[in-house]
Formats: structure tokens, C-alpha cells, sequence
């Protein structure tokens, strides 16, 4: 028979130039990875064995009889062992480390039944055999391993399809696609055996595998050319299924955001580079992921040392300042280990307790390197926790919200009231504004928290009768991220014109970081809701950097003194002398006065002697809800 083996010729020259691409590039270890490259070596392999059963064939006639059945049983044997890597791969990628016991038996029962069948021909001839003219003739049971080889191809499409929670759309449509192409070329060759086709549609199927399925970019940080977080979470998944022990250790340069701000943007990313080539040539690459920002962690084997030398080398390399585009940085890392199995049991327990303690250590010069703990995984999960609690709130507009009344010492009732928000959660209970607030502003949420607030807090004006009890208006707070936004004042309008809200109704309250964040939009923002009728105040003054610069700029109408200058102020002479300055420097800058946390009838006086405006404190309330805070106004307000 004369064979067109063109197709195999071709097959092999692209699948030898597509593995000389694939070994000069950097590949993640992963077991779908070497399993990819165990089906590109036998398809080769198999490929080339069909070109020479043509040349063995052909010379049957010189060659011996035991040399025909050997290469052609290398062949058969080969080119059906693809189709049962393929399915392993499947399984790889799909079920990852879920394979059961039904899965290695299908393996196993068609690679048995393959080998058995095709080692034995020469005995039996059922898959092909040599006649006394020494012509290659087929088997009576030849179609049998094209029916495995469909079968193992087919079963592995119902896996991906059954599985596809898995993959991307994109990768289930290229799989039914070129699954039923190669389908189609195995029968086509089974129809048309002188036409070699299969190695050929499985070289060009391998190709476009590794484009759809691979995904080799998921596992790199473009920037940086190290591996990134999520082959990080996949390296800490490989060694836990395998329950073997190991130690990371992450670290990320202190104040990091101060030097992003010094060096910009662009000379950030140098520096970031810099530090990535550095631990890719002094820890392995294999070893290195840089997670984000600048932050790395080192996976700590044989390949580079102990804990104790790698933080050498850490310390011993950042010792030395970084020159960028001529300008110096001095960096110091803040270290944080973990090891396994001391008491995290998944990839998520082992990223969030680095990352916590990190956090919470970035500002601690008294410590370089620290070990992850327990109570460090405990806290992230609650934080964890307490963000889920959030986002279920805003979907279910489960905040509430309280009322602390704002007792005025010229009329001499509560005139006004400071809006608070409250989360209470069934489970964790009462869930402190300074734990959540921070994680809201850190998550994105605060935005979204404060605009529910407020909302809320018109719709208690419209439908209560606080303003006919003597309530004057109310204060609610807003963060810095809120003041950051450009169209916060017109969307604040429209809330309050939703709920017939006069925009003199509303005293807006924001921090001094607020000012700090974005200057321009703040006052732009201020100046377009005093021109509709409401006011601003500065809260918590006296916690921050206070500066008269601040009082000077922003159109304040009132100054909130933090409950920190006067509690000290009841105890000593000095403390005392810092309020009666504050309050004689504001009410000089023509600054109506709120002084917070007034816990007894001898802070009140002092106030009211010193002419203070307006007072706040558990003395006449702590913050209430709605409807006691209207029960608490019918009884006061006479």
C-alpha cells in the first residue's frame, strides 16, 4: 500500500518548533502542565513512529518479520496512550485533585486492554498481521482501538462538559469543537488507512489546547515576569493535598505607599522589577510569586536554604539602598513566615494570615520578621466575616441607624442630633463602627453604606415630627471616600429632594484626613451644598494633625473638639489650658462649637462657663434608635 504520509512529516517539524517555544518559556509546574507535555512528547513520539512503520512496510520484504511487529506495535501502543493522557488531562484540569476511583479505573481498564491486545497480535492477529507475501494487513479486531481511542476522547468530553463550572466558556467551545474534529479524523483514517492524518489533527488539536485550555498567562505577573497570586494559591494547594510540610515567607517594603508617592509611578515599577529579578536569581524563579503592590512570597525548600539564611539574604541585599533613575531608596521589609501544618489547612488560611499579620505589623519598627499565628487567621476570618455581614446589609438594608441628640446652651433644648450608623449581626452580635467602617472603606463599601445612611435618614425626617419637637437639624457623617467622590453633592441633593428634605436640614461632618485625600473635590463639593442651604462641620478635632490651615480653607460652620481634649482637661492644669485655647481660637475664627463626649453635669458647666454652643455626650444621651430617639425628645424638649 502506498501511504501519503506528507501529514505526519508536517506534524513533526510543528510539534519539534512548538517545543523549543515551550522550553525557552517560563511554564508553572502544575500536574496539567506536565501532563500537557507527556501528550506532546507521544504525539511526537507516536508521529514519528508512523513514518517509519511506512519505511518498515515498505522494506518488508529485506527486513526481518520481528521488526515490523515491533515498531508497529510501538506505534498502535503510542498513538492510543495519547488518548488516555488526554483524558488524564481532562481530569486534571476539570476535577483538579477530585478524581475518583471510577476515573483511574477507566484509565487503567482501556490502557489493559490496548497493551493486551496489541502486544499479542503477533500471536493472535487480531490487530493486524503480516500475510505469507509479507503485505500489512488489518486484524479482525484493528477498529477496536479506533473505537478506545473515540471512546477515551468521547468520555473525556462528557467530564469537561459535566464539569464545566471549571473552564470559560471559550474553553468548553473549543473542546467540543476540536474534540469532534479529532473524532472525525480518526474515522476518516479508520475509512482512509493510507491517508496518515491523525498525527497531524492531534499536533494542530496539542496547539490549540495549550491556547484555550493552558492558559499559561494565568499563572504570570506581565509586569514583573514572576509567578503571580494565583500560582501561588495553586503551589500551597500541591503541597497540602500532599500533606507535605513547608514554610513560606512574604515580606513587602515598609511604607511602601510613601515611596510609591516620592518615586511616581513609573520609577514604583522599576524598582519593582529590580526586586523581582533579584529573588528570581537568588531564590529560583519556580520558588518566587509576587501577589501585588510589592509584595513577594518565597516558597522556602532545598533549593533555597533554611528560613534563617533566606532572611539573611533578604536583609543582607536591602542593606544597600536601590538606585532608581539616580534617585535613592533605602527600603526595609517587614517579614512574615507561616509553616505548614502548624495550623492553616488551606491556600486561603495561609495567604490571609500573611497578609494580616503583615498589615498589622507595618508600622511596628520593633519587629522584622514574625511568625503567622492562630489568632492572626482568627482575625482575618472575622474580618472576612464581617465583610460578608456588610454586603448582605447593603442588599438587604439591614444598617440601622441611631440618634445621639446635640444639647444647644443658648436655647437650652436639643436642637439637633448626630447620626450613627449600627450592624448587628444575628450571630456576631453588635459589630463596633471603628472594627467595621475601616473594612468597609478598605473593601469598596463605604460608598454605597454612607449613601443607604443617608437615605434612611431622610426618610426619618419626612415621616417624624423631630422638626415640631424642636430638632433643628441633623448631622451625618461623611468618610473620606465619600468626599473623594465628585458627584456626591448632586447625589446628596437628590436624595434630599426624593424626601422633601430642605438642604438646611442636613450639617454634613467630615474629618481632617478627608481634607488631606483630594483638597479640590472637597471644597468643590462643600461649596455646591452650602450654596443649596446646608452646613459642614469638622469632626473629631484634636485626634489628627490639627492645623488653623484647615479651619482657614474649608467652609466650616462648626468644629467638633474630640472628647480627647476634654476628658484630660477635668484632670490637669495643662490639659485645661489646651481647651480654653482651642475654644477661644475657634469662636476668634467665628466657628460655631460641638465638644463631644460630655460624661457629667461638672464637664457640662465647665462648657456652658466657657460659652461653648452646643454639647454631646452619654450625659444627656447615648445614641439611641429612631423611636426612642423621639420618646427622648417628647420628654426633654417639653
Amino acid at each position: 500500500m502506498n501511504y501519503i504520509y506528507e501529514f505526519d512529516i508536517a506534524a513533526c517539524a510543528l510539534m519539534i518548533m512548538f517545543s523549543v517555544l515551550l522550553a525557552i518559556r517560563k511554564n508553572f509546574p502544575t500536574y496539567s502542565n506536565k501532563l500537557y507535555a507527556c501528550m506532546l512528547a507521544g504525539n511526537l513520539f507516536a508521529t514519528a513512529m508512523d513514518l517509519v512503520t511506512v519505511f518498515t512496510i515498505a522494506k518488508a520484504d529485506t527486513l526481518p518479520l520481528w521488526v515490523n511487529y515491533l515498531t508497529n506495535i510501538v506505534y498502535l501502543t503510542s498513538f492510543n496512550g495519547c488518548a488516555v493522557l488526554y483524558y488524564m488531562y481532562v481530569l486534571a484540569i476539570t476535577k483538579e485533585n477530585r478524581t475518583t476511583r471510577l476515573d483511574r479505573a477507566v484509565a487503567i481498564a482501556v490502557i489493559t486492554i490496548d497493551v493486551v491486545f496489541i502486544s499479542t497480535t503477533p500471536l493472535t492477529k487480531w490487530i493486524f498481521f503480516f500475510d505469507e507475501e509479507n503485505n500489512y494487513c488489518h486484524g479482525p479486531l484493528m477498529l477496536l482501538l479506533y473505537v478506545t481511542a473515540v471512546f477515551m476522547l468521547f468520555y473525556s468530553f462528557l467530564i469537561s462538559v459535566k464539569y464545566r463550572h471549571s473552564l470559560t466558556k471559550y474553553q468548553i467551545v473549543s473542546i467540543v469543537i476540536f474534540n469532534l474534529s479529532l473524532i472525525g479524523a480518526i474515522i476518516l483514517q479508520a475509512i482512509f488507512s493510507d491517508i496518515l492524518l491523525q498525527g497531524f489533527a492531534c499536533s494542530l488539536y496539542l496547539i490549540v489546547v495549550y491556547v484555550s485550555l493552558q492558559n499559561p498567562d494565568d499563572y504570570m505577573d506581565k509586569t514583573t515576569g514572576c509567578f503571580n497570586q494565583y500560582a501561588f494559591n495553586k503551589t500551597l494547594e500541591k503541597h497540602i493535598v500532599k500533606n507535605t510540610p513547608f514554610t513560606v515567607l512574604s515580606f513587602v517594603p515598609d511604607d511602601f505607599q510613601y515611596i510609591n508617592c516620592i518615586l511616581g509611578v513609573k520609577n514604583t515599577n522599576e524598582l519593582i522589577d529590580s526586586i523581582s529579578v533579584y529573588l528570581m536569581n537568588e531564590f529560583n524563579a519556580q520558588n518566587v510569586f509576587h501577589l501585588y503592590g510589592c509584595r513577594y512570597a518565597v516558597m522556602i525548600d532545598e533549593n533555597t536554604g533554611d528560613l534563617d539564611s533566606t532572611v539573611f539574604r533578604l536583609k543582607a541585599h536591602f542593606a544597600k539602598p536601590c538606585v532608581i533613575n539616580g534617585t535613592e531608596v533605602q527600603l526595609s521589609p517587614k517579614m512574615c513566615f507561616i509553616n505548614y501544618p502548624d495550623f492553616a489547612n488551606t491556600p486561603e488560611d495561609i495567604t490571609d494570615s500573611l497578609e494580616f499579620c503583615l498589615k498589622t505589623t507595618a508600622h511596628d519598627e520593633s519587629n522584622e520578621l514574625v511568625a503567622a499565628t492562630e489568632e492572626a487567621l482568627v482575625k482575618k476570618n472575622r474580618e472576612n466575616q464581617i465583610v460578608h455581614i456588610m454586603k448582605r446589609a447593603i442588599q438587604n438594608n439591614e444598617f440601622k441607624v441611631y440618634y445621639q441628640p446635640l444639647y444647644s446652651t443658648e436655647k437650652g433644648r436639643f436642637t439637633s442630633a448626630e447620626a450613627l450608623v449600627r450592624l448587628i449581626d444575628p450571630e456576631l452580635g453588635f459589630i463596633p463602627p471603628d472594627e467595621f467602617i475601616p473594612l468597609a472603606e478598605r473593601n469598596g463599601l463605604i460608598a454605597k453604606i454612607g449613601e443607604l445612611i443617608f437615605r434612611s435618614v431622610c426618610e426619618f425626617m419626612h415621616r417624624s415630627d423631630i422638626f415640631k419637637l424642636g430638632v433643628e437639624y441633623i448631622e451625618v457623617n461623611l468618610s473620606t471616600v465619600q468626599c473623594m467622590q465628585e458627584n456626591l453633592a448632586p447625589t446628596m441633593l437628590s436624595i434630599m429632594k426624593e424626601f422633601s428634605i430642605a438642604p438646611n436640614r442636613i450639617n454634613f461632618e467630615i474629618t481632617e484626613t478627608a481634607h488631606s485625600i483630594n483638597d479640590k473635590t472637597l471644597i468643590n463639593t462643600m461649596n455646591a451644598l452650602i450654596k443649596e442651604g446646608s452646613t459642614f462641620s469638622m469632626d473629631d478635632y484634636g485626634t489628627g494633625f490639627s492645623t488653623a490651615n484647615y479651619l482657614i480653607r474649608l467652609p466650616l460652620y462648626i468644629v467638633k473638639i474630640d472628647k480627647s481634649i476634654l476628658w484630660p482637661a477635668m484632670k490637669s492644669e495643662e490639659a485645661m489650658n489646651v481647651l480654653k485655647h482651642t475654644v477661644m481660637m475657634l469662636k476668634s475664627l467665628n466657628k460655631g462649637i460641638v465638644v463631644e463626649g460630655v460624661e457629667d453635669e461638672a464637664m457640662a458647666s465647665l462648657l456652658i462657663d466657657m460659652g461653648v454652643e452646643f454639647l454631646q455626650g452619654y450625659y444627656y444621651s447615648k445614641p439611641i434608635p429612631e423611636q426612642s430617639y423621639i420618646e427622648f425628645l417628647q420628654e426633654h424638649q417639653g
